[in-house]
């Protein structure tokens, strides 16, 4: 049991103690106060940076390289910032299979004027396609702002096979039962992180005594089966990352070409000659740079998690930015000339 002087002292000392605590928190209330009287800006200063975007492709024969600088908005809203942020001064450069190829400097109309209302900036490679397999470096170089590199290899060819009861379904599909699959095996490139495939009924139909090419892809077949094959609310293949076997199996449903040919022939363009042409699968392939930029932006966009970092994915040395490829390759399945629905 504790003493009466032992007790007196333990008294004494919670007393100190309570006092001690009534003299800090005002002052820490006043300390507080202050604070909040002057202003607070979360924001770090600016470190300038360049910025360089930019995706080779093999479906085109024209590269293209955007070169800015980071920019701080006055206010905490980015989309208030209209300043044009282009770097003019930039040298860029692309190596790789042998080559030395160099940019120029150029602008190109914007198709939204809604924030900028000035032509973009960029440099471009005229009758270039990169190679699949190949890695290249591309060097951006500026007086101001100085060097940034980033390297990147494009996926090689993918290989695309058609089953060969898909043939038949193919040629006259509204003969067929809609829940027979058109099925592809696709043997995918060990480069590529990254794939996605669409299918494709290409048609000419005449309008205004001109005949006019246009496309209408197929959607996916959704989980639950929807059985009415309805093109209401469509699902597509996204960019996923590749299998770790590099193989992929593509499925599609009859049911959902038939009621795409039942609606162009008698409802779209009941009253206009039509011919269809083929069919086309067309496979994507993304680089590791590409795939891992397109899922840092998509990852925690979910209905359940509530992000305030988000991460940033940059594989640019000296900067911020992408620099990643892609590949496009398909297989096209001409249509019979008697093909049900031509007229």
């Amino acid at each position: 049991m504790m003493g009466i002087e032992a007790y007196r002292a333990f008294r004494k000392l919670e007393a100190r103690a309570i006092l001690v605590s009534v003299l800090i928190i005002p002052v820490l209330v006043a300390v507080w106060i202050v604070g909040c009287n002057g202003p607070f800006d979360p924001r770090a200063p600016l470190e300038q940076q360049l910025v360089v975007f930019s995706v080779l492709s093999t479906d085109r024969n024209v590269q293209f390289v955007r070169v800015n600088s980071n920019y701080m908005p006055v206010g905490f809203d980015p989309n208030t910032y209209d300043a044009d942020n282009s770097v003019r001064d930039a040298s860029v450069s692309l190596t790789g299979d042998g080559k030395f190829l160099t940019f120029r400097d150029t602008t190109v109309a914007r198709p939204d004027t809604s924030r900028y209302n000035f032509p973009m900036r960029m440099y471009t490679l005229g009758n270039f396609v990169p190679q699949r397999g190949k890695s290249y470096n591309m060097l951006v170089s500026t007086p101001s702002l100085g060097v940034a590199s980033a390297s990147v290899s494009v996926p090689a060819k993918s290989t695309i096979v058609l089953d060969d009861a898909s043939w038949i379904r193919l040629s006259d599909p509204i003969t067929r039962k809609p829940e027979e699959s058109i099925q592809f095996n696709v043997d995918l490139s060990p480069i590529a992180k990254g794939y996605a495939y669409h299918l494709y009924i290409y048609y000419d139909v005449l309008k205004n005594a001109r005949w006019q090419e246009e496309r209408f892809e197929l959607p996916l077949t959704p989980s639950p089966e929807d059985t009415s094959y309805s093109l209401g609310s469509p699902e597509y293949f996204p960019l996923t990352q590749s299998p770790q076997s590099n193989k992929a199996f593509v499925q599609f449903k009859v049911g959902y070409l038939q009621t795409i040919i039942k609606k162009l022939t008698k409802v779209q363009y009941s009253d206009t000659h039509l011919i269809y042409k083929w069919i086309v699968l067309v496979v994507l392939q993304a680089d590791q740079n590409l795939f891992g930029y397109y899922k840092s932006l998509r990852t925690y966009q979910d209905p359940l998690s509530i992000r305030l970092d988000q991460p940033l994915y940059s594989k640019i040395d000296g900067g911020i930015g992408l620099v990643g490829a892609y590949t496009l390759d398909s297989l096209t399945f001409i249509l019979p000339e008697n093909f049900n629905g031509n007229r």
